[in-house]
């Protein structure tokens, strides 16, 4: 494994996660001997309520990261090799990223506009996750996708991403029910997302950009899905979640 590219200046301190270390969307992960990162990621829920908020707000988008990229590889395999068991798994994916979604914005909305909205908009008043250069590919690839499919195959597909976006309407709803976003309340809402803009919700989410091996990705991966399955089993949210979220880690 390389240093990273560039050592990110943390902004801030607000939530005790170790760093997320991902390569760029368009990189590929460096291939290694099995098992040979084996220093422990350990990632521990706080008892306080409103700071299990905050680590809940970071955690779930560590999980939605992830998400994104496995989404990203399946979505471009099923586009060059159509395949009705990459179909389910890919949609089992979007229902992964359903439960990250409800997980990070679990708070109240009083928690989400005292503490954690607050802390986005001194981080940058325009802060958004358009920003997120890891998403930004999903939707032309989930086209593309269910047209290499043609809608029967696709449908698992279809309804997995109709029901994440209902899940994404229904968290910002409950959270901000009327409320302008920070980005429109910028007035930035027209202009291009920017490299500098794509750092920047990396820096906040203590995401960092470098080679990442094969290992490393996998060990990491599996402390955040598991950190997030035994927060839920502790504080549930849905029934539903945790055993979602259990079937998509042993699928991978």
């Amino acid at each position: 494994m390389s240093a990273p590219a560039c050592v990110p200046a943390w902004g801030h301190t607000w939530v005790d996660l170790p760093v997320l270390r991902l390569p760029m969307p368009d990189a590929e992960l460096i291939p290694c001997a099995s098992r040979c990162f084996q220093i422990p990621i350990v990632i521990n829920a706080p008892e306080d309520p409103v700071q299990r908020a905050v680590y809940r707000w970071f955690l779930g988008h560590h999980g939605a990261f992830l998400v994104w990229k496995f989404l990203s590889d399946s979505l471009d395999r099923l586009i060059r090799e159509p395949d009705s068991q990459l179909v389910r798994l890919t949609a089992l994916g979007y229902d992964a990223y359903s439960v990250m979604l409800a997980y990070s914005g679990s708070c109240s909305r009083e928690v989400y506009e005292d503490v954690i909205r607050p802390m986005m908009v001194t981080f940058d008043p325009a802060f958004s996750g358009r920003w997120a250069r890891d998403y930004e590919p999903l939707p032309g690839l989930l086209r593309r996708a269910r047209t290499a499919l043609g809608p029967a195959a696709a449908a698992p597909l279809s309804s997995a991403s109709k029901a994440n976006l209902v899940t994404h309407k229904e968290v910002m709803r409950r959270l901000v029910p009327a409320g302008p976003s920070l980005l429109r309340e910028s007035g930035r809402t027209s202009m291009p997302t920017t490299e500098a803009e794509r750092a920047r919700f990396d820096e906040f989410f203590l995401v960092s950009r470098e080679c990442v091996c094969v290992s490393r990705y996998q060990a990491h991966r599996t402390a955040i899905l598991s950190a997030i399955g035994h927060d839920l089993a502790k504080h549930p949210l849905s029934p539903e979640y945790g055993e979602t979220l259990r079937t998509f880690a042993t699928r991978l």
